[in-house]
């Protein structure tokens, strides 16, 4: 009962930033759950100016048939939103793995303010269209804003993971370490003395800071190589898709001929094209995965967090996809051709993929 006692304490000890860094976690989280209630709070207010009541857009949110979209934006926003309240909420309780999902929302949300700025930077028609709404003002306010949330956030969460103060000689205690810690109960061992966990001989105090281990943990690996084989799936969709003649951006084609050319104008440029960033959520979810398994099989611990928003994100956009698919029964519609065939068994592989990375991953002890 004793050992089970310390190894309980040991992990939750792991799980919490303490020292320096707690502060920064509650500044960035209470900063995105700020911003992802304000962006809550414009497609609320724009799903009510077309008419539509909250059955409508709930049911919008499991169900793709229900037509909301674009004026309530995506499903990827949606999932966005929802994984910034949660990150935020896990950053104010100080828990490690906020960090990475933050890292991870600051860079999409930079990218999706800077798709907006462009676009009003370079397109007058674009700037015209903002002029004639009646918060349009405010519209491009909030998207500078999330240029500013963003940017601080991901400084703020990569000093955070930083050995502070720099490195330290070897046999030289880091600051706070060989020395008694009431938050712990025990003294924590200098990073010389640390056991491979990273931590103190009986597994007491926090990690040291910087620490990475020196082979990476099989959860992991596991989850490293799942979402490595998403990424590869939707790299594969990307490629027949920009390949196609009239290559596909949202609600049909943009000028008649579109090219891939206009679809990576579009991912960058909100005024060419459909403003909704259909085409820069694409490119998030073949990038994403590959990026973070990368990271996942180096064995940084910012990438735990990261996976698991991504791996949930990702769950539920495929999920949301099924339902038509299960609700009509039509699933001779999709045999019927080999691309109809490959996208639901992409599908079921992925699904499964993903599970496989939130289980090996929330089994995978904090280091």
């Amino acid at each position: 009962m004793a050992m089970l006692s310390q190894g309980s304490t040991a992990q939750a000890t792991r799980s919490r930033v303490y020292g320096a860094d707690g502060p920064a976690y509650l500044r960035m989280g209470g900063a995105v759950i700020l911003y992802a209630l304000a962006a809550a709070g414009w497609i609320a207010y724009e799903t009510s100016q077309r008419g539509q009541d909250e059955g409508d857009f709930f049911k919008a949110l499991w169900d793709p048939r229900a037509g909301l979209v674009p004026w309530a934006q995506t499903p990827n926003d949606w999932a966005l939103i929802t994984a910034a309240l949660v990150a935020g909420a896990l950053a104010l309780g100080r828990r490690r793995v906020a960090r990475g999902a933050l890292m991870l929302l600051a860079v999409v949300l930079i990218g999706l303010s800077l798709r907006e700025l462009v676009g009003l930077a370079v397109s007058d028609g674009y700037r015209s269209m903002f002029d004639q709404l009646d918060y349009g003002t405010w519209l491009i306010v909030f998207r500078v804003a999330g240029l500013i949330v963003g940017t601080g956030v991901l400084i703020e969460m990569v000093r955070a993971g930083r050995l502070a103060g720099g490195p330290q000689p070897i046999g030289a205690p880091h600051a706070g370490y060989g020395a008694p810690n009431a938050g712990y109960g025990t003294p924590y061992a200098a990073p010389h003395d640390a056991t491979p966990g990273g931590h103190g001989p009986a597994g007491y105090g926090p990690p040291i800071p910087g620490y990475r281990p020196a082979t990476t943990r099989p959860g992991f690996i596991a989850a490293g190589v799942s979402l490595l084989l998403c990424g590869a799936a939707a790299f594969g969709w990307l490629v027949y898709r920009l390949t196609r003649s009239e290559v596909y951006l949202v609600g049909g084609t943009y000028g008649g001929n579109t090219s891939a050319e206009d679809f990576f104008r579009n991912v960058v440029d909100a005024s060419h094209g459909p403003s909704i960033p259909y085409t820069f959520h694409t490119i998030a979810m073949v990038m994403a995965p590959l990026l973070v398994g990368i990271f996942l099989l180096r064995g940084f611990a910012a990438a735990r967090g990261a996976a698991l928003t991504l791996a949930f994100i990702s769950l539920y956009l495929d999920v949301r996809g099924l339902v038509p698919v299960f609700a009509d029964g039509q699933f001779d519609a999709y045999f019927d051709s080999t691309v109809g065939t490959l996208a639901l068994l992409t599908t079921f592989l992925t699904v499964p993929l993903m599970i496989v990375a939130v289980v090996t991953l929330l089994r995978t002890p904090e280091e």
